[in-house]
C-alpha cells in the first residue's frame, strides 16, 4: 500500500476494561487532526475481518466509541470518506482507518492487547419482576404506596386507585413539562408530601385528600436536558454511593466507579442504566441493564469494578428508566412489539 503511515498508538488492556476506550479515543483524534475546520468524517467500517464471537462483539463496541470521538456539530459540512478495520492476531486487535487527502494515503491505526475476560460467578441470584403499569405515553416514574399508584409521564401525574384488585383511574395533575428527547422525571413520596421532578422543574404538593401540586423553575434535572449537574462530578443520569464507592452513570455513556477519595478506578460503557437496591442477601446489590442488549443482570462491585452474580433476564424492550424503590427497582421499558411503555418492579431473589 502506498502513502505514508502517519501514526501508531498501542495500549494494553488491563482487567479495568478501558483501554479499548483510550486507545479508540486517541485515534480519533488522530483522524480529526486530518480533517480542515468545515469537515466531519464519515466512516465505512470493514467487516470482512470480524464476523463473530467476542472479536464482534469488541468491534461494535470500537464502533460505538469511534462514532463517539469523532462527532462534530458543523453546519454543512463537507464528507472525508474514512474506511476502519478492525482486525485480529494472537496478541489482540488491530484498528486501522484509511484515508485519502490530495493525492496520498494517510493510515492511522491503534493497536490493543486481547481483553481478560471479566470474571463471573455462579449465578447465585436471580432477579423477579412483576408488571406494574403500561401505557400508551412513555413513563417517567411510577410509585406505589398501598392501594394507591402514582404515574409521572410527559402529561403531568395520574394517581390510580386499587378497586377489586385492578387499578382504577382517581385523578390526574397536568404538568407543564418541556418537551426534550429522552425526557426524565422522578417522584418522590414521604407520608403525605409529594415531589415530582422533571427537566428544569420542580412540583412539590401534597397527595391527600387529592393530588395539590405547586410547580417552580429548578430542581433536580437541568432544564432543556435530561441530565443531572451536581457540583464535583461531571453531569449524568444516574449517581449512587455503594460499598463506600461512588457509581456514576455519565452522560457521555460510561459508568465510572470512584473511590473514597473520589479517585477513578474504573470505566465500563456495557451499561445503559443502574438502580442500587437494598437487598435481605447482607449487601446491597446493583441491577443494570446492558447497552447492547435488553436485558438487566445483578451485580456487585469487588475490588471496585463489577462483578455479575446472576443469570441475565431478557425485557420486551429497551430500557427508558430506572430508579430505585426500596428492595426493588422500578424500571421502564418500550415494548419493542407494541411500542407501549411497561414499568416493572424488579427485586433480588437471593435464591438461597
Amino acid at each position: 500500500m502506498t502513502g505514508r503511515i502517519l501514526g501508531f498508538v498501542f495500549a494494553a488492556l488491563f482487567v479495568r476494561g478501558d483501554a479499548l476506550d483510550d486507545a479508540v479515543g486517541q485515534w480519533g483524534k488522530k483522524i480529526v487532526s486530518h480533517l480542515a475546520a468545515d469537515e466531519i468524517a464519515h466512516v465505512t467500517w470493514n467487516g470482512a475481518a470480524v464476523e463473530n464471537g467476542d472479536a464482534a462483539t469488541y468491534s461494535a463496541r470500537a464502533r460505538t466509541l469511534l462514532a463517539r470521538a469523532l462527532q462534530r456539530r458543523l453546519r454543512n459540512p463537507k464528507s472525508v470518506e474514512v474506511t476502519a478495520t478492525l482486525s485480529q492476531n494472537l496478541k489482540g486487535y488491530l484498528l486501522i482507518a484509511e484515508m485519502h487527502r490530495e493525492n496520498e494515503n494517510i493510515v492511522e491505526m491503534a493497536s490493543v492487547a486481547r481483553p481478560i475476560p471479566m470474571p463471573e460467578t455462579a449465578a447465585g441470584f436471580r432477579l423477579d419482576r412483576r408488571l406494574l403499569w403500561e401505557q400508551e405515553a412513555p413513563i417517567l416514574d411510577v410509585v406505589v404506596v398501598g392501594d394507591q399508584m402514582l404515574v409521572l409521564d410527559t402529561a403531568g401525574l395520574t394517581r390510580y386507585e386499587q378497586r377489586d384488585s385492578k387499578w382504577q383511574k382517581a385523578e390526574a395533575e397536568a404538568i407543564d413539562i418541556a418537551p426534550i428527547r429522552d425526557p426524565r422525571g422522578r417522584l418522590t413520596v414521604n407520608d403525605n408530601s409529594l415531589i415530582a421532578e422533571t427537566a428544569g422543574l420542580t412540583c412539590r404538593g401534597t397527595l391527600k385528600p387529592s393530588v395539590a401540586l405547586e410547580c417552580q423553575p429548578g430542581g433536580r434535572f437541568t432544564a432543556g436536558r435530561n441530565t443531572i449537574e451536581e457540583a464535583g462530578w461531571q453531569p449524568y443520569f444516574t449517581h449512587a454511593v455503594i460499598g463506600g464507592n461512588d457509581v456514576l452513570g455519565a452522560a457521555d455513556g460510561r459508568t465510572y466507579v470512584y473511590d473514597a477519595a473520589r479517585k477513578q478506578v474504573s470505566v465500563s460503557d456495557a451499561w445503559n442504566d443502574f438502580a442500587v437496591v437494598a437487598s435481605s442477601c447482607a449487601t446491597a446489590k446493583i441491577i443494570a441493564a446492558y447497552s447492547a442488549t435488553n436485558s438487566l443482570a445483578i451485580f456487585d462491585l469487588v475490588n471496585q469494578s463489577p462483578l455479575r452474580v446472576s443469570d441475565s433476564m431478557e425485557m420486551p424492550g429497551p430500557v427508558t428508566a430506572m430508579w430505585p424503590a426500596g428492595s426493588a427497582a422500578v424500571t421502564v421499558v418500550r415494548n419493542k412489539d407494541t411500542s407501549r411503555y411497561e414499568a416493572y418492579s424488579i427485586a433480588v431473589d437471593c435464591g438461597r
